[in-house]
């Protein structure tokens, strides 16, 4: 089993006796089913329903690890406790504790020890201290869009819906439990079917594109628009191929193969990935 560091992963601490009813009113995911030592992705949306980051939340001995973006992390957590009120909840970063990407769920269903959450088969775990890396954290990213897993960052934060991203699909949102941030907006786009704008994965033969980066992508004689959430050099999958793996929200679902991609003038040759 291999252990790869992710240092673009940070946790924080959410303990106190009212710490799960909290979680519970403030994320999409349901945290009333979450038992000992298990975990669930989960979003955490602004009033309009817009994803402000996606969380890892991992219950541990009574109290709760929330896992996301390095570079927002520290925002949702201050921006989580200007809601605690009077509630007995206690937010605290945990920069000692370091991330780590263990292994993927087997064909058998055997999982390596630490937290699995369901929807993905990837397993992640929290170590005190820094953690041997066996493998760049880019193999590991690798492994997460393919799996729809999106942790977003300054240039994507608060411009998509869940939906927008395929986070319903990776067990992020729930659409049976009770209020939360955004939770309106983003059961009555679910209802409706008016979310236009996809989750699409290609390939591309391109060098790094920025996430946030708004390109035009060509599927027959369709021109669709896209805006880049996440990438990471294709060869990080270990399958030897050249240029960009892209996880991108595509403003309709193409009629055909998407064909190309246009960015700053320049045109690439792209296939979509499943």
């Amino acid at each position: 089993m291999s252990t790869i560091a992710l240092p673009y992963l940070s946790a924080a601490r959410v303990s106190g006796p009212d710490a799960h009813a909290f979680l519970q009113g403030q994320l999409s995911a349901d945290i009333s089913g979450l038992q000992e030592r298990h975990a669930t992705l989960a979003c955490y949306c602004s009033p309009r329903g817009r994803v402000l980051g996606l969380l890892l939340v991992i219950r541990t001995g009574g109290d709760y690890l929330a896992v996301g973006s390095a570079s927002l992390l520290p925002g949702m957590m201050k921006r989580l406790q200007l809601y605690v009120l009077r509630a007995q909840v206690h937010i605290d970063l945990a920069p000692e504790l370091t991330v780590v990407g263990l292994g993927a769920v087997d064909s058998k269903g055997s999982e390596p020890p630490g937290f699995s959450p369901p929807g993905i088969g990837l397993t992640y775990d929290v170590q005190s201290g820094a953690a041997p890396s066996e493998a760049p954290a880019e193999e590991w990213k690798a492994l997460e869009l393919a799996r729809g897993v999106a942790w977003l960052g300054p240039e994507t934060t608060e411009r998509f819906i869940p939906q927008m991203l395929g986070f319903e699909r990776i067990g992020a949102v729930s659409f049976s439990k009770g209020c939360y941030p955004g939770q309106e907006i983003i059961a009555r786009a679910k209802h409706l079917g008016r979310v236009k704008r996809r989750p699409q994965r290609l390939l591309a033969e391109s060098g790094p594109i920025a996430p946030g980066s708004s390109v035009r992508l060509i599927a027959g004689g369709q021109s669709l628009d896209g805006t880049v959430v996440e990438g990471v050099a294709a060869g990080a999958s270990g399958d030897g191929s050249a240029g960009q793996t892209l996880l991108m929200v595509v403003s309709a679902e193409p009629s055909d193969p998407i064909e190309s991609l246009e960015y700053e003038g320049r045109s690439y040759g792209c296939a979509t990935m499943e």
